[in-house]
């Protein structure tokens, strides 16, 4: 089992609309948020959803400063993404924690990089008798304007035996 993620800020702003963002830390023992995300989610995002839970002090210990991106990076995908990826590829094996589809396509095919979404976690945290369901949080989510795809919510209600 991977013990290291680094989360990018959709995932960030998802868990944080649900109460659920200390599942990361639960579920992994080394959780970090590249320093671009942070600025993106707690100082640009001041007021929006994940700001205030991610400017808590336990949160500010797992932001970190990460090297320069690799031009691939920078020109397919935004700063925060190149930053998830160019992280988790340096404290490999590590997980990277990516909601958008090309980010993720990225990260796995590319760079062979394990990847999870918001659902992923949930699923997890479902297993891991963290949660006790995955459908309410997802629908939850698409009820306060995060796009879920329908595929995905079914994938994850499929995964814990949730069905529809």
């Amino acid at each position: 089992m991977i013990e290291r993620a680094v989360v990018n800020s959709g995932p960030l702003v998802a868990l944080s609309i649900i109460g659920q963002l200390d599942l990361l830390p639960t579920l992994y023992a080394e959780c970090w948020v590249p320093q671009t995300v942070f600025n993106e989610v707690a100082v640009a995002g001041i007021g929006k959803p994940g700001a205030k839970s991610l400017q808590a002090a336990d949160w500010q210990a797992r932001v970190r400063t990460v090297p320069i991106p690799d031009p691939l990076l920078v020109m397919e995908l935004d700063a925060g993404e190149a930053e998830v990826i160019t992280l988790a590829r340096q404290l490999s094996p590590c997980m990277a924690i990516i909601d958008e589809r090309r980010g993720r396509r990225i990260a796995q095919q590319v760079y062979g990089l394990p990847v999870k979404g918001t659902a992923g976690i949930l699923v997890e945290a479902h297993r891991r008798g963290l949660i006790s369901g995955v459908k309410l949080y997802l629908l939850e989510l698409r009820t306060a304007g995060y796009f879920i795809a329908d595929s995905v919510i079914d994938a994850a209600c499929k995964a814990v035996g949730e069905y529809q």
